[in-house]
C-alpha cells in the first residue's frame, strides 16, 4: 500500500501512455530520504497546485493531527515518516481494503504540511458521506493543528470540491 501505488492504479493507468508525464517527473516521498521532496520543491521554486483529499480527522496528505502544536508550529513540518492514527487506518481500510484494517500499514511517509500550505493553489476533492462533517469543520472550525485542514482557511487560494453527498448537512 502506497500513494505511489494508488496513483498508478487510479490515475496513471487511465491516461493514454503518449499523454502521461514521464516517470522521472512523478515524485513521491521516500522513507529513506524524506527531505528529498522538500529540497526538490525548493530547487524548482515551489509547487503551483497541490491536489489532495481530507482524512476523517482532518489530515492532509497523512499530516495527522498534532493538537499539542500551535498552528504555526504545525505549518512548519516538512516531509517525514509518521504513525497513522486508528481513524486514518479505519477510514482507509473501509475505502480501499474492504474493511481489512490488518492490511493497513502503521506508518506512512508524507509530504510536509509546509509544502502543501506553500503551494500557490490547493485543491481538495471530497466524495464520501463521512466528509459531510469534515467539510463543515474545514470551513468553519477553529484553525488548529488538531484538525489540520483548518489551516487552509488562511491560504490565499484553497478550494474544496465536494460531491452532493459530501456537501450535504452532516445530520
Amino acid at each position: 500500500l502506497s500513494f505511489r501505488g494508488f496513483m498508478r492504479r487510479t490515475v496513471y493507468s487511465k491516461i493514454d501512455p503518449e499523454l502521461i508525464m514521464p516517470e522521472e517527473q512523478r515524485v513521491f516521498p521516500d522513507p529513506a530520504d524524506p527531505g528529498k521532496v522538500d529540497r526538490l520543491i525548493e530547487e524548482l521554486g515551489g509547487v503551483d497546485v497541490a491536489f489532495g483529499g481530507i482524512g476523517i480527522n482532518g489530515h492532509l496528505a497523512f499530516n495527522e493531527a498534532q493538537p499539542e502544536l500551535s498552528p504555526e508550529e504545525f505549518a512548519e513540518l516538512g516531509t517525514r515518516t509518521l504513525t497513522l492514527t486508528p481513524e486514518t487506518k479505519t477510514a482507509n481500510a473501509i475505502g480501499d481494503r474492504g474493511g481489512a484494517i490488518i492490511a493497513m500499514p502503521n506508518r506512512a511517509v508524507t509530504i510536509g504540511i509546509k509544502q502543501v500550505l506553500g503551494a500557490r493553489k490547493v485543491r481538495l476533492g471530497v466524495f464520501r458521506d463521512w466528509h459531510r462533517g469534515v467539510v463543515r469543520q474545514a470551513a468553519y472550525g477553529e484553525v488548529s493543528a488538531a484538525f489540520p485542514v483548518t489551516l487552509l482557511q488562511n491560504h490565499p487560494d484553497a478550494a474544496i470540491y465536494a460531491t452532493a453527498t459530501a456537501s450535504a448537512l452532516p445530520f
